[in-house]
């Protein structure tokens, strides 16, 4: 179905091969091996078409490389210059916007939003004594109604603007109270970015970031026609047995949100000014304090202005990001203490952990995919403590069940999935690389789920029944 990487697989996935290149304690041309051969054999697995990968290392993009194609019927191969929307891996550079902005002294993260609005004004349907804030928004709790408006590109309906998308929002609870995804925000959060600096969307972040990082793509948000030419189509993955199927093409109002077009060349330099203090390529979009201010969780929580953040095993902070829109798919994943990091897209799908082996060969260390792991038997009666439905920050419900002693996850839309047991208390979802850990509370039952996917953590409350 697809064409063969340009890498040739020489050994095992994980058996050391004789080192050509290292830097700093890395051996370089194992990480590429290495990560090549999980790339195409995932590729194999899921029935995905290409997928493209940029690696960071200090200040240096360290590897590029395209695997599949970009049109699967006319066998067009996906190359480095093969453009993908990057998603809402995008609301990293919507965040950056305004923190330069911040910078410059025309706005205050905590300055409510209807301070920069004009005429426009977000509505405050509930009283709250705290007014939405900047920082709100960035962080995922301003309360704000959340929502995403898709269009199909060939249905010739006309998007919303900015500013009729932020004139329908209102609160549904007050700011601070409760951590929700919102893409309606991030929405306004573009247009504060015009509002404030007097320039239109792109081309204030065209010419304030993405140019002084070094990107030549030159219309992310509205492609010319030659970035047309370029770019790859999108899929549903078709399966281990099946050929990729198209699927119609959007476009989304909510373009701050993560609706964009660059390579993944491209987003791996702004990655790289984020994890080398605000600086590529000897250009300067972020003071220090700024970067390290967009790397803290906010509010107690686990996402940060415009990216996940966590602590790994090794107490190195991870940021992190994925994206989707129908038919592509976009990953990042930055350590900041190790000044690595990796950025890759698909034109329908590729699993987060693909990102955290990367993150560890870049560090010199193995990864095992989830696949490979070992798994152990969980006691029956444990894990019928586990059974029940549960809500995800508002975004999903799904069910927990025991079937014939094992663990299975129901999700709406997607079917159901065993989850081996990698601990009595953690389970995996392998084919997503999501992992779902069983928290007990106070009085010893289980009330939540601590979910990880994608770099991120989520709490996934039990629903009393």
């Amino acid at each position: 179905m697809r064409q063969k990487c340009n890498i040739t697989i020489l050994v095992a996935l994980f058996v050391a091969v004789t080192p050509i290149a290292a830097q700093d304690g890395i051996d370089l041309e194992k990480t590429k091996t290495v990560l090549a051969g999980l790339i195409e054999k995932t590729m194999d697995e899921q029935g995905i078409p290409s997928v493209s990968i940029a690696l960071v290392k200090g200040d240096e993009i360290v590897w590029t490389e395209a695997f599949g194609y970009a049109n699967v019927r006319t066998r067009t191969a996906a190359t480095t210059d093969t453009i993908y929307s990057t998603g809402s891996t995008f609301k990293s550079v919507t965040a950056t916007a305004l923190m330069q902005l911040v910078e410059q002294g025309k706005c205050n993260l905590d300055d409510p939003v209807n301070q920069h609005l004009g005429d426009i004004r977000v509505q405050d349907r509930i009283q709250s004594e705290q007014p939405v804030t900047i920082r709100h928004i960035l962080s995922h709790w301003s309360g704000l109604l959340n929502g995403t408006t898709i269009k199909p590109i060939w249905g010739r309906e006309l998007p919303m603007t900015l500013e009729e998308i932020t004139s329908k929002l209102y609160s549904i609870r007050a700011p601070e109270v409760k951590w929700e995804y919102n893409n309606y925000a991030y929405a306004m959060a573009g247009l504060l970015v015009e509002k404030i600096s007097g320039m239109d969307y792109e081309t204030y972040i065209v010419e304030n970031i993405l140019k002084p990082l070094g990107v030549e793509t030159p219309h992310p948000v509205a492609p010319s026609p030659e970035m047309v030419e370029l770019m790859a189509l999108p899929y549903s993955p078709g399966g281990a047995d099946g050929e990729p199927t198209p699927v119609a093409q959007h476009h989304y109002d909510v373009f701050p949100a993560g609706d964009a077009y660059l390579t993944a060349e491209d987003m791996a330099r702004f990655l790289g000014a984020h994890l080398d203090g605000g600086v590529w390529g000897g250009s300067r979009i972020l003071l220090e304090e700024s970067v390290r201010e967009m790397h803290t969780a906010q509010f107690g929580g686990y996402y940060s202005l415009g990216f996940a953040v966590r602590k790994a095993e090794n107490r190195h902070t991870l940021i992190s990001h994925s994206g989707g829109i129908r038919g592509q798919n976009s990953f990042m994943m930055g350590d900041v203490d190790a000044r690595v990091g990796v950025y890759i897209m698909s034109n329908s799908g590729v699993p987060s952990w693909i990102g955290e082996a990367a993150i560890a060969l870049l560090r010199g260390e193995e990864y095992t995919p989830p696949k490979d792991r070992e798994y152990i038997e969980v006691d029956p009666e444990i894990l019928a403590t586990y059974a029940g439905n549960y809500d995800l920050a508002g975004r999903l419900t799904f069910e927990i069940v025991v079937e014939n002693d094992e663990l299975f996850v129901t999700m709406p839309r997607m079917g159901k999935f065993e989850l081996p047991a990698e601990t009595e208390s953690r389970f995996w979802l392998i084919r997503e690389g999501w992992v779902f850990n069983f928290v007990a509370g106070d009085g010893g039952s289980i009330d939540r789920i601590d979910f990880e996917s994608d770099g991120l953590t989520m709490k996934a409350e039990r629903i009393e029944e």
